[in-house]
């Protein structure tokens, strides 16, 4: 079987611990995938100033190229230097720079905060809209103490509810997994729900966990055709909450890999609940897939 491709890497890179941390990633996963990246670092006047000052000397864009230059080095000091990667300054707002270079990219990942971001927030405005409107997968880099996913053998983790969203999550992780010699972990959540009685004649027949276990199944055949030897798939029924279980999952994970929106998710939201609740708190990099 022929190994599916990523395609082009975005990453947004403003100096601060975050992105440095995104970058790092960034990094790694293109040199595994054999992926080109883009290192975008944006600018902008500040929006008080009408227009930009005259024969001053300092600019947005002087401080963006110096920001631009510490990401050069960092190349320099962890980047092969057969790695395809080109590192620019963009002008505009950090989101709409990074969802216009990330438009026909494969992957965009950024920082779960950057140097705007308030310390108090887990998931700054950035990173929200990128996983809000981007229109490839998004991967948030927490920035958290991972040591799971830097062991080399901690699993990809997928929710998987039978949505198309989740399908091509699953199609997606499987991919990488193969790419970064890693297994994969499926999970599929259930409950019974609290407004009915279990122990009803009606129910004996049907339970929330037999839908669960369809559910998981049919997920597999979906993703058949990427299946080989190469790549390990589990499937496992979890019963819970969707987001406590995969937040759990996510302590021993190398990745959380999620649709954009589950079954529960309205039609008219861009992301879900469930997936913008582990972006914010998962103890691992999370990857939000866009359908």
């Amino acid at each position: 079987m022929s190994t599916p491709t990523i395609g082009r890497i975005v990453v947004g890179f403003d100096g601060s611990d975050q992105s440095t941390a995104a970058l790092e990633r960034a990094v790694d996963l293109a040199a595994a995938l054999g992926s080109p990246l883009d290192i975008i670092t944006s600018w902008r006047w500040p929006i008080t100033w009408s227009t930009p000052p005259v024969g001053n000397s300092w600019s947005p864009l002087h401080d963006a190229e110096e920001i631009r230059q510490h990401a050069v080095e960092l190349l320099e000091r962890r980047a092969s230097p057969d790695l395809e990667v080109i590192a620019r300054t963009v002008e505009g707002g950090a989101a709409e720079a990074l969802l216009a270079a990330a438009a026909d990219a494969g992957l965009l990942i950024v920082g779960s905060r950057g140097r705007g971001g308030f310390r108090g927030l887990l998931l700054g405005s950035v990173s929200a809209a990128c996983i809000q409107q981007a229109t490839c997968p998004v991967l948030v880099h927490r920035g958290v103490d991972e040591t799971a996913a830097s062991s080399g053998s901690a699993p990809i983790v997928v929710g998987v509810d039978g949505s198309p969203e989740s399908g091509q999550a699953l199609r997606f992780a499987v991919v990488l997994a193969r790419n970064l010699g890693l297994a994969v972990r499926t999970i599929t959540t259930w409950h019974w729900p609290s407004a009915l009685n279990r122990d009803e004649p009606a129910f004996e027949e049907w339970s929330p966990e037999r839908d669960a276990r369809a559910t998981a199944s049919s997920a597999i055949d979906a993703a058949e055709d990427l299946l080989d030897d190469d790549v390990e798939v589990t499937s496992e029924l979890v019963e819970g909450p969707a987001a406590t279980v995969l937040l759990e999952a996510s302590r021993d994970a190398a990745l959380l890999v999620l649709g954009s929106r589950g079954l529960g998710g309205f039609r008219g939201l861009l992301v879900g609940s469930v997936s913008q609740e582990c972006a914010q708190h998962a103890s691992c990099p999370v990857v939000v897939h866009r359908s």
